[in-house]
């Protein structure tokens, strides 16, 4: 950035060039109009006339002379007085008042109020002032007698000469102003950037471009008043890079900036949009975010924290990695100023480093085992399904007129090496928020599809499998891609997969989530809605969703026991599904009766202990057999 003042001394440097030339073409363009009028008047003016314009002519070559030296100031206060002394003389040599050589006295002062300080303009206008009235008086007093030249042709071309000189002058100043604003406009807009680049500097970071501390503090102040007023949540992580020291000292402080660089980039991708990110100083960062609500919630931000500033990285060909350690605190539970969360966050940071870095920590020791555990269950989650520790179990659904098999619902079962058997319950609610229901969803439809076909090569009929969907998969918006892939994997009909929705998943934005249920329709999967009139119960998306299925919840079926309010409830469900054509699926059926009073409420299917429990392939196979002899043969032999 060039400093101020030599900014400053070279505009006005540059003012100066350009004012010197001005006065220097002022001069010239005088010293050839007098000379002009001079030649064009030769034979019609007296010698004494001509004597003022020789005379100016001279004097303006003086001016120009120190113009040329330098003395730029006093060159023009020569030029304004020599004019006006020559129009003076002209105007009291030849017509007096009526001469039209007063035309020059306006031309003049314009020139003078452009250049010379009020004192000085004043002197000038008030000599010509005192001219013209003792003109005009002694031509009234009758002692002075004009000498008005006679009009002809000489008359125009000298009139249209003055009028030229007052132009050419008139635009050029004219121009030269247009400049001025022109440079004056510039140098505003410099001014604003240079303000704008200041407050930045003032509240940024210079290396990373992060807020720094006192900003931070700022936008901490702000969410800090929505909390208290709105009840939102707020937290404070502060986040210090475990080697960074190391780095800087044995690749140099260029490595050092860099990683600094790279770590705040990642920051700014890993943080969400309202969240507030600073550099704190050195190898410190913060992080306040205004939309994790518990400490689960945060526990998962603070990993991906971990996992993504953990990515090496290569600069000048060296692979580069910087671990960190995180310290997470929460208004109001670990207090409610910015000094105080802060405090708290960096000593549970310093936590975590003593702990063995690579890690967080909550302020508070007693959430530390709680998010803790739930952590060591993800952990132990993802490296499950990499062991292939995950399997599904088969409910039969059953028709309920013919008592024939035509559907299983594929129900996700973990068989963790020392827990046992994991329910759902406990691992589908911290695979939805971690990440990996994703992998868990494919791999359960991969599985689903695939047994299904083993079933039909073992010689059961064809059998429609159902499985759940996670309302985080439907709303990534590429499930349709991950069932196309299935079924082609596995050449299994698309009307032998149904995907089974919460009612949960079907409110939001309806015209996405209408694209996104329209392009499983059309790959020929049908879809059914699990535990109807449990959720939202919102019979417009009946009409919005094309929808195959509805399952009455088993909560439901156990009001069958209250007697008649309880049979309106589902007798109501099954003929709102019927008049839709849509099929109606009872859960939990648990004794002969229920299955025949919801088949004479209406249900079209049900499942529950009735029939069997949900069980792995191998058992369903047996159990499918045994409940249908004729099947049995052909079982056995393949």
């Amino acid at each position: 950035m060039i400093p101020r003042s030599t900014h400053a001394g070279a505009v006005r440097d540059s003012l100066l060039a350009l004012q010197s030339r001005r006065v220097r073409q002022l001069i010239l363009l005088l010293m050839a109009a007098l000379g002009v009028f001079a030649v064009i008047n030769l034979t019609l003016l007296e010698a004494r006339v001509q004597a003022p314009l020789v005379a100016g002519i001279s004097l303006l070559g003086v001016a120009l002379w120190m113009q040329q030296r330098g003395r730029v100031e006093q060159s023009l206060m020569m030029v304004l007085w020599v004019m006006t002394f020559v129009a003076t003389a002209m105007i009291w040599m030849r017509g007096g008042i009526r001469d039209l050589v007063v035309l020059a006295y306006p031309c003049i002062l314009v020139l003078a109020a452009m250049a010379l300080s009020p004192r000085r303009l004043m002197v000038l206008g008030g000599t010509m002032v005192l001219s013209l009235a003792l003109l005009v008086w002694s031509e009234i007093s009758g002692w002075y007698q004009p000498n008005v030249p006679p009009v002809g042709p000489w008359s125009f071309i000298n009139r249209a000469l003055i009028l030229v000189v007052v132009a050419v002058i008139g635009r050029t100043m004219a121009r030269d102003l247009q400049a001025a604003v022109s440079r004056a406009e510039s140098e505003s807009s410099r001014a604003k950037d240079s303000a704008v680049r200041l407050a930045f500097l003032v509240q940024h970071d210079a290396l990373t471009g992060l807020p720094n501390r006192l900003l931070v503090q700022d936008r901490f102040a702000q969410a800090l008043a929505r909390a208290r007023r709105d009840g939102s949540p707020l937290a404070m992580l502060v986040i210090d890079l475990d080697d960074f020291r190391r780095v800087n000292d044995s690749l140099g402080h260029g490595v050092g900036d860099a990683v600094l660089q790279r770590m705040a980039e990642r920051l700014r991708v890993l943080a969400a949009d309202t969240d507030t990110l600073g550099r704190l100083g050195a190898d410190e960062f913060v992080v306040v975010s205004t939309e994790l609500a518990d400490a689960e919630a945060l526990a998962v931000f603070a990993q991906r924290l971990l996992d993504g500033l953990a990515e090496p990285f290569e600069r000048d060909g060296l692979c580069i990695a910087c671990g960190s350690s995180i310290g997470i605190a929460r208004f109001p539970h670990d207090g409610d100023t910015f000094e105080t969360l802060l405090n708290r966050a960096e000593a549970a940071m310093a936590r975590a480093k003593a702990d063995g870095r690579n890690a967080f920590r909550f302020a508070d020791a007693e959430v530390d085992l709680d998010v803790g555990e739930h952590l060591r269950l993800v952990s132990e989650l993802r490296a499950g399904i990499d062991r292939g520790e995950l399997e599904l179990h088969y409910q039969p659904i059953v028709h309920l007129a013919s008592g024939r098999v035509g559907a299983v619902e594929a129900l996700m079962r973990w068989r963790h090496p020392e827990r046992g058997l994991v329910s759902p319950g406990a691992f589908i609610p911290l695979a939805e928020r971690s990440g990996l229901i994703h992998p868990l969803g494919a791999w359960a439809l991969e599985e689903a599809a695939a047994q299904a076909r083993r079933w039909e090569a073992r010689g059961l009929p064809p059998l429609v499998v159902s499985v759940n969907v996670s309302p985080v998969q439907l709303a990534q918006g590429e499930l349709d891609v991950v069932v196309q892939r299935v079924l082609a994997a596995n050449a299994l009909p698309a009307k032998q997969l149904l995907l089974e929705l919460t009612e949960s998943s079907l409110v939001g934005d309806a015209e996405p989530l209408r694209n996104r249920i329209a392009r499983l329709r059309a790959i020929g999967v049908g879809l059914s809605i699990d535990d109807f009139g449990t959720g939202y119960s919102n019979l417009g998306y009946l009409q919005r969703f094309d929808v195959q299925a509805l399952k009455i919840d088993q909560r439901f079926v156990r009001g069958l026991a209250d007697g008649p309010q309880g049979e309106a409830i589902v007798r109501a469900i099954a003929q709102l599904a019927a008049s839709l054509a849509i099929r109606t699926v009872a859960e939990g059926i648990e004794t002969a009766d229920e299955a025949q009073r919801l088949q004479a409420l209406g249900c079209d299917a049900g499942q529950g202990h009735w029939w069997g429990d949900a069980m792995p392939a191998a058992v369903f196979t047996r159990w499918y057999a045994e409940r249908f002899p004729g099947h049995a043969a052909q079982v056995a032999q393949r």
